[in-house]
């Protein structure tokens, strides 16, 4: 998108991507012509201060989102195109056109550009509404035009006025800090050089999942602000046992300690950030329940973000459920992108990429799950998402080493949801030696998998898609007369099959990862095939032996490794379960 340098007659300047409508915008006289992407005017004007008055000293940059009032002479103007010049040249750009200063007037505005459209204010309320704490990309602005039904040139009117309001930013897509370039969305410094018409241009290569990104693009930022004369809750009522909403579910002794633990820490002590860690299956989504209620009805936004697409789409109707006052907006690559504004929304951690302090609570569920941990940019994505004075909620029931330490060095609150909703324990996983070849090893593999088909559908696990390929090929010639089927990440048919799968169409389910996290199959089973292998850590068998024993119906379950030699994994597995299991006696919560 190309920018143009605006001027008025009294010596103030602004940048604009629409110089025809500047003079119903706020009265700009003429534009400093050719256009050209916003991070290289930027870079002309870069050093060159504000002119002020002759009583007062120039202290102000020139900034394009706030332009203050100097007053600046014809020289100062001078200077921009002659800088304008000079940048075309030293950076070889292939723009033909002359550097001059034009005039603007009403009759050089395009058809496509209707005045009363931009005058209509609740149309602009509606855009503020939608863009509100969003960073948009160009490939944004058709979604947004749609929602509206207005033009392009349209759309560009109402960003104009809401940056010159204060209240809106223009930005280039790249931040550069000394000699390295840094994209201003996901915060990463990889991205691919290649020349352009405007000289050295930059993609970046870590956000391009959400719809790729460059140099010569810019993001608008529309600042979250909170409504004038909103209603202000008392927090004392909307305590956990004192909330008048009434949820799908009754709280549980330890659910109900986890839930005033959790507004305790919030509410009382102002965390910034609280883990709650819990046993797999401890309804920990659910004890969050009373506090996103106490944040809602303090008319606040609240996020609900997980790194995977499964657990998001299974945790958005049960929120729904439990807020049906609420249209909660769900954003994940499986869907097309929603603008429809929301105070509750579930996304993936992708999508998280797309807001900017917009939200005043962040509930982050399966903090160390694959593809948020270890991913700067994914976590630049949430803090960046969070406002200033917002509060974030990590779940997990195998928290990370690196959380542990915040917790341990009190950057981080900690509250413990160690027993599942039902009562019961934990099923310890069970250890079966066998290598895994197609001699008689395959025949003690069988014997395992029967005895577990007898008490519910099998999920097995295997570390690779490549052995999803295979295992699922050797089940189905061993169980010839079950249904047998396989799934991994980018298998098309990987929602259908899970479907299939949670309506009991499927006895016995080979995958990678992909559920590990977030799902609960009413009497399933576990096995996980090379439960030794390297890919295979003690939080990821923690997590796939969790998927047994979860419903009520079904409290029981069994998790069998299969493994060819013993790891330390295996062994902290265990132990990470049992320590669990413990403090839940110790709490006098346990029914079996």
């Amino acid at each position: 998108m190309l920018f143009y340098i605006l001027a008025k007659d009294n010596g103030e300047f602004c940048f604009s991507p629409l110089p025809s409508a500047g003079l119903i915008l706020g009265g700009w006289t003429r534009y400093l012509s050719p256009g050209l992407p916003l991070g290289k005017l930027l870079a002309v004007t870069a050093g060159l201060p504000d002119k002020k008055p002759t009583t007062q000293p120039a202290t102000q940059p020139f900034s394009p989102a706030l332009p203050s009032a100097p007053v600046i002479d014809r020289d100062f103007e001078n200077r921009l195109a002659q800088k304008l010049t000079n940048r075309m040249k030293k950076e070889n750009m292939g723009v033909q056109e002359k550097v001059r200063w034009q005039d603007i007037s009403r009759e050089a505005l395009p058809e496509a550009f209707n005045i009363e459209v931009l005058q209509n204010e609740t149309v602009y309320q509606k855009f503020l509404r939608i863009a509100e704490g969003r960073q948009l990309a160009e490939n944004e602005f058709r979604i947004v035009e749609k929602k509206l039904g207005v033009s392009t040139k349209e759309l560009l009117g109402f960003m104009q006025k809401a940056v010159q309001s204060g209240n809106a930013e223009w930005l280039p897509i790249f931040e550069q800090v000394r000699s390295r370039y840094f994209c201003r969305r996901c915060g990463s410094s990889h991205y691919e050089e290649w020349p352009s018409l405007y000289g050295d241009t930059y993609t970046c290569l870590d956000c391009r999942e959400i719809g790729p990104l460059n140099s010569l693009q810019i993001l608008f930022r529309l600042h979250s602000v909170d409504v004038p004369g909103q209603t202000q809750v008392d927090t004392d009522k909307c305590k956990p046992d004192q909330t008048v909403r009434s949820y799908s579910l009754e709280f549980t002794f330890a659910q109900e300690k986890a839930a005033e633990e959790l507004w305790q820490q919030v509410h009382r002590q102002k965390a910034q950030e609280t883990l709650l860690w819990a046993a797999c299956g401890a309804g920990k989504t659910e004890v969050c329940f009373p506090l996103i209620d106490s944040f809602l009805r303090q008319n606040k936004k609240v996020l609900f973000a997980a790194p995977r697409q499964d657990v998001v789409h299974d945790v958005q109707p049960r929120l729904q459920k439990n807020f049906p006052e609420y249209n909660i907006k769900i954003l994940s690559g499986a869907l097309p992108q929603d603008m429809e504004p929301s105070k509750l929304t579930v996304a993936t951690t992708h999508q998280v990429l797309r807001f900017y302090r917009a939200f005043h609570l962040i509930i982050l569920d399966e903090t160390d799950a694959y593809p948020y941990e270890g991913s700067s940019v994914l976590e630049y994505g949430i803090r960046q998402a969070l406002r200033p004075d917002g509060q974030i909620i990590c779940l997990t029931a195998t928290p990370s080493a690196e959380i542990l330490l915040r917790v341990k060095s009190q950057k981080c609150a900690i509250v413990r949801l160690p027993v599942r909703h039902h009562g019961f324990p934990v099923p310890v996983p069970e250890w079966q030696k066998n290598k895994l070849t197609r001699d008689r090893s395959l025949v003690e593999l069988k014997k395992v998998l029967l005895k577990l088909i007898a008490d519910g559908p099998i999920l097995v696990f295997v570390p690779t898609v490549a052995l999803v390929k295979e295992w699922t090929g050797v089940l189905k010639m061993a169980f010839s007369d079950l249904r047998v089927e396989g799934s991994w990440s980018s298998d098309a048919a990987r929602r259908e099959k899970i479907v299939l799968f949670r309506q009991g169409d499927i006895n016995i389910f080979v995958c990678t990862s992909i559920l590990e996290r977030g799902i609960t199959i009413k009497g399933v089973q576990v096995a996980v095939l090379f439960a030794d292998h390297t890919l295979y850590d003690a939080r990821a068998l923690v997590q796939m032996a969790g998927r047994t024993g979860r419903s009520a119906e079904c409290p029981f379950g069994r998790a069998v490794f299969i493994y060819a030699e013993q790891t330390q994994a295996m062994i902290q597995a265990n132990r990470w379960i049992q320590d669990q299991n413990r403090l839940a006696e110790e709490w006098g919560c346990l029914n079996g």
